[in-house]
């Protein structure tokens, strides 16, 4: 009979370089995905050995793993400042001040400025498709 296997990272920078997994805090954001739709939980974070992008990502909490999305960079269709959000699929819960075990699966995309919402809106589900 197996145990729990251990919390184990298969993501490759660009396929070629070692696995990249990281630890960070959960920060209080500024409301922005919550208004748009898509709660995203903003980390404490903004110094990292990755590219600027949208990650597929698997996280850990309270020892729960969930597959989900990872936004690093400039908020450019808000004109915001770096930033570091995490949004989960089937994830529903307060979790201010937890740590998370982040693993990065790939990039899947730059980012960019969209024309409104509804284009970002959008995209987040086609991305999320994804998990």
């Amino acid at each position: 009979m197996r145990g729990k296997q251990p919390f184990y990272f298969m993501a490759k920078k660009n396929f070629a370089e070692n696995f990249f997994s990281f630890d960070a805090k959960a920060v209080k954001g500024e409301g922005i995905g919550k208004k748009i739709g898509f709660p995203t939980i903003n980390l404490d974070k903004i110094r990292l050995k990755i590219d600027y992008g949208v990650y597929l990502v698997e996280a850990e909490i309270d020892n729960k793993r969930y597959k989900g999305l990872l936004h690093f960079g400039p908020k450019k269709t808000f004109a915001n400042n770096i930033s570091l959000e995490l949004l989960l699929k089937n994830f529903i819960s307060d979790i201010s001040s937890k740590q998370i075990k982040i693993a990065i699966i790939k990039k899947i995309r730059d980012i960019k400025k969209f024309a409104n919402i509804k284009d970002l809106q959008n995209q987040i589900k086609q991305d999320l498709k994804l998990c």
